[in-house]
């Protein structure tokens, strides 16, 4: 998994009057939650010299829901092995390790995809833009692009869900395209930067074209200098 926490590192807010206005309303500060606005200790794997983190986003917590219900549903099967005929039939010590690698298996299922979940994350600095995608937990795949390459960024939110927890894709099109790598025959993303069901995805839409703004507005300054 990558190294995301330092307590070295100090938090920039590189000047956004978005993220200021975020901060000061007292949200977006917990690293267990799905967005956080300029964390005050965080480094990430390849982050350079004087790269300040301005947004930490991860899908939002609700996407969980799905797996977390099955472990709820999972967790009381057990309590009825006696109604599987097989299963009633064997002696008590193989029924106790049959509950055992039961519970083992669950609880492996659960951290796996809490695990996913938590290191699946997008960073956004006020240089670049990292989308980090695990599949499982021995392959990843990372995405970056700098500021200056984007071209244009908007989000969008399909569902009840994603209207009622607001949470929606942002999607990030670049100068030179690239998609990621296909997964077990799947292909992959339809941007090389959609940031699937993030927290607050207008928010982040917002910072993301102000770093824009604010890279368009350095070249100008180089240029006329």
């Amino acid at each position: 998994m990558p190294e995301i926490f330092d307590a070295h590192k100090k938090h920039d807010d590189g000047g956004l009057v978005e993220v200021k206005k975020l901060m000061s309303g007292g949200k977006f500060k917990s690293y267990w939650g799905s967005l956080v606005v300029a964390p005050q200790e965080m480094r990430f794997e390849s982050q350079t010299e004087g790269e300040n983190v301005i947004v930490l986003g991860r899908q939002h917590f609700v996407t969980n829901l799905g797996w977390i219900a099955l472990i709820c549903f999972a967790f009381f099967v057990p309590f009825f092995w006696n109604e599987f005929p097989i299963i009633a039939e064997v002696e008590d010590n193989v029924h106790l390790s049959l509950t055992i690698l039961w519970y083992s298996a669950l609880l492996f299922f659960g951290l796996q995809n809490f695990l996913l979940w938590f290191y699946n994350v997008y960073i956004v600095t006020d240089e670049r833009l990292i989308d980090v995608d695990f599949f499982g937990l021995l392959y990843k795949n990372i995405n970056v692009t700098q500021i200056r390459k984007v071209e244009d960024v908007n989000y969008s939110q399909k569902g009840i869900l994603s209207s009622f927890f607001n949470y929606g894709d942002v999607v990030i099109q670049t100068a030179s395209e690239q998609r990621s790598d296909e997964v077990f025959g799947k292909g992959g993303e339809a941007s090389p930067f959609t940031f699937a069901a993030i927290s607050n995805p207008d928010e982040v839409v917002k910072i993301i074209s102000e770093l824009m703004e604010q890279e368009e507005q350095e070249e100008y300054e180089g240029r006329t200098r």
